[in-house]
Order: structure tokens, then sequence, then C-alpha cells
């Protein structure tokens, strides 16, 4: 029997994106603990949205892309955003955006080249999304160090560069 798309975990992965406007509306306002708190409540629903899909059996590969989905837009949002009303410097911030929009597309090469709906798992990346969450912290708490910021795009690019090679060229695991 397969599992629905329309699931507990894609409903609270979907939930994120009500953390957007209000991030929006909070960084415009410059109510910084309204900002901090859409971020950890984003980061929060991004933990147990897994917890739940495994706790109730109902992972699907759908909702394993658009799990990564939801990061990439939701922080891709958050950063952006930090970027416009200038809490943190735009350069890095472009950079990351593009670089994930070329993740996006690799992906999305890689579910081609497996001709299903799959996830490629990535544990640097991963960890790169952790990294932005601190980094949008640290812009909303206006302790924004440049050093940090540009660390970012020089090691997702790095990580890009190996992804590339898994992604788009070695033979897709059974």
């Amino acid at each position: 029997m397969a599992t629905s798309n329309v699931n507990p975990a894609n409903a609270i992965t979907a939930s994120r994106f009500l953390t957007l406007p209000v991030f929006w509306w909070a960084i415009a306002k410059h109510e910084v603990q309204i900002a901090t708190l859409a971020v950890l409540v984003c980061g929060v629903l991004d933990l147990f949205d897994g917890m739940v899909a495994r706790l109730l059996k109902c992972q699907t590969a759908f909702g394993e892309v658009f799990d990564g989905l939801a990061d990439g837009i939701c922080y891709g949002v958050m950063f952006f955003l930090l970027a416009v009303y200038r809490w943190v410097p735009w350069i890095p911030v472009a950079l990351t955006i593009v670089m994930g929009m070329v993740n996006i597309a690799m992906r999305y090469r890689y579910a081609r080249r497996a001709k299903k709906t799959v996830n490629y798992r990535s544990w640097s990346m991963e960890k790169m999304t952790a990294y932005i969450a601190f980094l949008i912290g640290a812009g909303v708490a206006h302790r924004e160090v440049a050093l940090y910021f540009w660390a970012y795009p020089i090691m997702m690019a790095l990580i890009l560069v190996r992804d590339t090679k898994r992604m788009l060229i070695d033979p897709v695991p059974a």
C-alpha cells in the first residue's frame, strides 16, 4: 500500500512557508525578536517533519524532495530579505542564492537520471543548511561578521564541485 503525499509530515513541511510573511514583516518593522522566532519556528518544523514521517510511517519520495525544496526556499528567502533590508552583505547572499539554484537544477537532473522522484543526499549540503540558519540568526541579531558570510559561498562552491560529479556523472545507485 502506497503512502499518500498528503500526510502529516508534508503538512508540517508546508507549514514552514507560513514563517516567511512573519519574517518579512518583522524585518521590515525591525522586530528582531519576532524575526528570530520565525527563524526558530522554521528550523524546529524542519526537525519535526522528518521525525513525524518516520514515527507515522508516512515517508514518501515526494516528501524528501519537498523537504529539501522547503529548506532552499525558506532559508533562501530569509537570507535574501536580510540583504534587501541591508542587514547583511548582499554579494555573498547573491552568490549563495545563485549556487542554491544551480544545486536545485542539478538535483532535478539527478532525479531525471534516476528516472524517479529521488532526493540526492549530500551530508555536506545538509550541514550548510544549518550554517545558513546560523547566518540568518546572526543577521537578525545584527551580529553579522563579514568573514562568516563570505565563508558560506566559498564552502558551498567547494561542495557543489564535489556534488556535481556525483549528481551528473557517477552512476545512480540502485
